[in-house]
């Protein structure tokens, strides 16, 4: 029995996750455990589907046991998502290998990655950077080309080579030692706006998300079974454009202090967040109205999210405090077993149970149950308040809190 990790998103599952799940298992690991993002997803945007079905996708092709990534870390930056995965699967006391998938494909690159943007003079470097008004990650790479050249830093560009490198990091940081499996990341690339053969780019899929003969053509067939499932169940797709106006009306009750305190916002940003919120009258337009130089726009996008779930930066401190169970099959009962002698946090399918433990669990179950409420809204059939709390185990179609 060797136990594997994964930190994904599966938004939604596609051919390239399931090719890394094989490709885990070729080189070894029996057993598959993914943390996967909740309702809410890095990007600033809503998964397309629901997280249980999201996790019935994964284990109907590939892995075994899904254990949620809780919402104030799923929307993060790359750091603190890394950090909030990579806590989670530390946590279990039983997995043994860190699987990713990476543009390189290059194990000692990104280790050599991962010991530069560790380096004292890179991180001067990059505060230079930074004071002159450049993005995080381009200031990054900057400083890793200053000190360590152009075909080190390079790689720094590549959005997968990148979040490998963030969960390299942040497995030592926590005193975590795995194997390290990277697949190289083949066919399309991380946002491409076409497929190529049968891999599409996630970014594609969802924006073809209404046209489910077309979605299927690039999922596996078990993963199309059950969105087709999900669809008549109306938990599938889900749009933000749902929620525009209650975000817009959320945002306009905010005073500035209040958007000061919001993650990852820094510079007296909030006032410009505040002038914008008062005129604008689309999401998109709003997005525009606040970037800056400094500000990408899935940055834009997670602050203003961030401003109508309520989530705080205190919210994101450390690492999780629980494994919430979202699915398992047969190995994964296995996995659990593993779980239950050697986990470091408590490990529950039941977010109610959960959030009775009290203290940061208890905060972080609110939390993550107060913003799925809010995500039930922008589905086909809107979920019911309380839906988190009530959902246990696997889901089946039909298994809808009345």
């Amino acid at each position: 029995m060797k136990i594997g990790g994964v930190i994904a998103e599966f938004n939604p599952f596609h051919n390239g996750h399931a090719a890394l799940a094989a490709s885990a298992r070729e080189k070894g690991v029996t057993h598959l455990v993914a943390v996967m993002s909740g309702n809410f997803v890095q990007r600033g945007d809503i998964a397309i589907a629901e997280k249980r079905v999201r996790a019935a996708c994964a284990l109907s092709a590939g892995f075994d046991l899904i254990l949620e990534l809780p919402v104030a870390w799923s929307m993060a930056p790359a750091p603190v998502f890394a950090r909030g995965g990579v806590g989670v699967l530390a946590a279990c006391g039983c997995v043994e290998t860190l699987c990713f998938g990476s543009e390189s494909g290059d194990v000692s690159l990104l280790e050599a990655l991962a010991h530069s943007v560790n380096d004292p003079r890179v991180e001067s470097a990059l505060r230079a950077r930074l004071a002159s008004g450049a993005t995080f990650a381009r200031a990054r790479q900057q400083a890793v080309e200053e000190v360590y050249g152009e075909q080190l830093s390079a790689h720094l560009k590549n959005p997968n080579d990148l979040l490998g490198v963030e969960y390299l990091r942040q497995a030592r940081a926590l005193g975590w030692n795995p194997q390290v499996t990277v697949v190289r990341r083949l066919g399309v690339s991380h946002d491409a706006s076409a497929p190529q053969g049968r891999i599409a780019s996630a970014s594609w899929l969802r924006s073809h998300g209404d046209n489910f003969s077309m979605l299927a053509r690039y999922i596996p067939a078990s993963c199309a079974q059950v969105l087709a499932v999900a669809r008549e169940d109306g938990l599938f797709p889900a749009r933000l454009q749902t929620l525009e106006t209650a975000i817009l009306a959320r945002l306009r009750t905010l005073k500035p202090e209040e958007l000061a305190r919001l993650p990852d916002l820094s510079e007296g940003l909030e006032n410009r967040f505040y002038d914008a919120i008062r005129s604008a009258r689309t999401l998109e337009e709003l997005a525009f109205m606040v970037k800056t130089k400094r500000y990408t726009m899935a940055r834009i996008r997670r602050l203003i999210l961030s401003a109508f779930l309520g989530i705080q930066p205190e919210d994101s401190a450390g690492t999780p405090p629980y494994l919430h169970i979202l699915g398992f099959n047969q190995r994964g009962r296995e996995i659990l077993a593993e779980i239950g002698k050697h986990a470091t946090l408590p490990c529950e399918a039941s977010l109610a149970r959960l959030e009775k433990l009290g203290g940061r669990c208890q905060a972080t179950a609110q939390l993550e149950s107060r913003t799925t409420d809010l995500y039930g809204l922008a589905l086909p059939n809107p979920l019911p308040c309380g839906y988190d709390l009530l959902a246990t185990g696997n889901w089946k179609t039909g298994r809808r809190p009345q």
